[in-house]
């Protein structure tokens, strides 16, 4: 029994030594802040090196080793191809971070579109999974302690020989917050105020809706099948009736995407600060975009165009269900 608690012991300090020397400084580190008898964890991010075969190895050690120790480890290999992508598209390293205040996920050390929460929105995806039927097994308190824990993993990839180091956080602005900021500014100076669209749609039991107080059929008399899509399978409404779901709402502006049900917000996906200007960056230094449509590549000039539109613009849509007494009668 002594031999396997030394060994066990023995195997957690050098686990601990590896990641501790395999550690960076993690965006966000040491920002969380809490009462003296609340729990926090706030750690330096786990730095995962990838070899170019795809290979995974913490500290200079292959994972494929440590497993000797610890038994079996999750694969963090990755396939060779995808290595090239990153190389070919000078992807130094990939950070996913939890923070006090949100899930980021940061590419050569600037963030992309990424999750921000706080406590009244995670308490509302705790209500929003209980409305869904997802059982986690202690998920309120679990959702609470989320804004305390400061984690995260580096993926750090070869760098081609004579490539500049990225650091593994930009502080600041970074090139595509600024290059953001430029466009949008450019954009409010040629438009005045940002564009707004606001777009209630109510529906009754039959999947039939009112947008304006005007219903569809009224709609279809204007503009033929255009808004025909709108209208929903009457079973899919009662579905919504049976979770009590009454209210959907999706909004967009300056800060990024929010969905509401039945009132509360959920966490939001932030493609502010010039997040969603360096993803599409990425996505054309790695030509993701003509691997996955040949030819496309050349309409990532237009989405660029667009992005300080869309962003800039304030775009609510909200969508009424029927209450679950109407729906069960029809």
């Amino acid at each position: 029994m002594l031999n396997r608690r030394a060994t066990f012991w023995a195997t957690i300090l050098l686990i601990a030594a590896l990641a501790l020397s395999a550690c960076a400084p993690r965006a966000g580190q040491g920002a969380i802040e809490a009462e003296p008898d609340d729990l926090i964890i706030d750690l330096p991010a786990l730095v995962i090196d990838i070899a170019l075969d795809g290979s995974a190895s913490i500290g200079n050690v292959p994972l494929a080793d440590l497993d000797a120790l610890t038994g079996p480890l999750p694969d963090l290999s990755v396939p060779s191809a995808i290595v090239a992508l990153m190389i070919g598209g000078n992807v130094q390293h990939i950070q996913l971070n939890n923070t006090s205040g949100g899930l980021l996920l940061l590419i050569n050390g600037e963030s992309v579109p990424s999750i921000t929460y706080d406590g009244e929105s995670l308490s509302a995806t705790a209500d929003a999974l209980n409305i869904f039927g997802v059982a986690i097994p202690m998920m309120d308190k679990l959702l609470g302690l989320v804004d305390q824990i400061g984690i995260g993993v580096i993926a750090r990839f070869p760098v081609l020989p004579g490539a500049e180091a990225i650091p593994l956080y930009v502080e600041g602005d970074g090139s595509a917050a600024m290059a953001a900021k430029s466009a949008q500014n450019e954009f409010l100076a040629a438009v005045g105020t940002p564009p707004r669209v606001n777009l209630p749609i109510f529906y009754e039991a039959d999947g039939s809706f009112t947008i304006g107080n005007m219903t569809d059929a009224e709609w279809a008399g204007l503009t033929g099948d255009l808004l025909a899509p709108l209208r929903l399978n009457p079973a899919m409404l009662f579905l919504a009736a049976q979770y009590d779901i009454s209210e959907l709402g999706i909004s967009t502006n300056i800060d990024g995407i929010t969905i509401v049900i039945n009132g509360n917000v959920l966490p939001t996906l932030d493609w502010s600060g010039g997040k969603a200007t360096h993803l599409l960056n990425v996505v054309d230094q790695i030509g993701m975009l003509d691997m996955v449509m040949p030819g496309m590549g050349g309409i990532m000039a237009m989405v660029h165009n667009l992005l300080p539109i869309v962003q800039t613009a304030d775009f609510d849509l909200t969508v009424h269900l029927p209450a679950s007494g109407m729906a069960a009668t029809r």
